[in-house]
């Protein structure tokens, strides 16, 4: 038999016996050594924290940059969970005769179905139009439609859970006046085909948020409101031929999406803006645009319609014609 500490015989105590014995690893942790664990998280620490900072810090002066491009055409302005590209007027430029020093006013124009904001830009005898007559040009970014879509679309039904447009539009008019110094009150919202669309709604529901509407090919969807909330400007133009959005809209998505009639929209805007009467009291010719206005409403209430003989398209001629309307002048000579 083996003799020893351990044979059972009293042997003499270690030096230090009556002591707890300093544990050699965590609980739970069986064979790991505590010092070792302690020096890699030191050295974990001494090699994230300052590569977090560096990201930080990029990120930072990446949005600091983007601010200060904001303004460019090519350079989007970020505002209220959306994008907008904006073109200045250069100095000098026409203000209004009654006050040089005044704000400048602006166009809002919103691109048509899957577009994006810089085709719009793109367009330079558009947009050169409204800088030559010292407005300022923004054409905003309509929402993705889909995940990974490179275009846009508007919610010019209200229809959750999609972006609410007509809160997203005021809000980017007013972060352009306070941003770029702009008139907000002197601001003209435009749009082609569902970018009409969305005019619409906007002249529907928010009448007081914008100085005059100027929708293109585009109209309210069906059902159509029961009333719209007061009177405002608006300048409606639309082709006789347009197959893509007809005078009496049509089924689209399967059929379960239907576009409004454009006649029953003007009546419902009739009713909103205290026109005296159903027909026009004036009529007119421009070029090939036939002209209608009703313009003995009540205060704040303007209504004009302009049908030109093409499709689904801006006519040559319409920014001409939404400046003139816009800002007072006749259009019809």
């Amino acid at each position: 038999m083996r003799t020893g500490p351990l044979s059972g015989a009293a042997a003499a105590p270690p030096q230090g016996a009556g002591r707890a014995p300093r544990p050699l690893s965590r609980p739970g942790c069986a064979g790991a050594p505590r010092r070792p664990l302690a020096a890699l998280a030191r050295r974990l620490r001494a090699a994230i924290l300052p590569a977090a900072a560096l990201a930080l810090a990029a990120a930072a002066q990446a949005l600091a940059q983007a601010g200060a491009e904001c303004g460019r055409a090519d350079a989007p302005c970020v505002a209220a969970g959306g994008e907008y590209l904006i073109a200045l007027p250069a100095d000098p430029a026409p203000r209004p005769a009654r006050d040089p020093s005044a704000p400048r006013p602006a166009v809002i124009f919103l691109h048509g179905h899957g577009g994006r904001a810089a085709a719009v830009m793109r367009n330079r005898p558009l947009v050169e139009a409204f800088l030559a007559r010292g407005l300022a040009f923004i054409a905003p970014q309509g929402a993705p439609r889909f995940a990974g879509d490179r275009g846009g679309g508007w919610n010019a039904r209200g229809a959750p859970p999609a972006r609410d447009d007509a809160a997203f539009l005021s809000a980017l008019a007013d972060d352009a006046a306070a941003r770029f110094g702009l008139d907000r009150r002197r601001m003209l919202l435009a749009g082609f085909s569902s970018g009409g669309m969305m005019v619409w709604r906007m002249a529907c529901v928010r009448p007081g948020a914008f100085a005059a509407h100027a929708p293109v090919a585009g109209l309210l969807w069906r059902p159509l409101p029961a009333r719209c909330a007061g009177p405002t400007r608006l300048l409606h133009v639309h082709g006789w031929s347009d197959r893509v959005v007809p005078l009496e809209g049509r089924a689209v998505a399967g059929g379960r999406l239907v576009q409004g009639d454009l006649f029953r929209g003007l009546a419902l805007l009739r009713a909103a803006f205290g026109c005296a009467r159903d027909a026009p009291d004036a009529f007119g010719r421009r070029g090939a645009l036939l002209l209608r206005r009703w313009r003995d409403c009540a205060a704040g209430g303007e209504l004009a319609l302009a049908l030109h003989p093409g499709g689904h398209r801006v006519p040559r001629e319409w920014a001409a014609l939404a400046l003139d309307w816009f800002e007072g002048r006749e259009i019809a000579p």
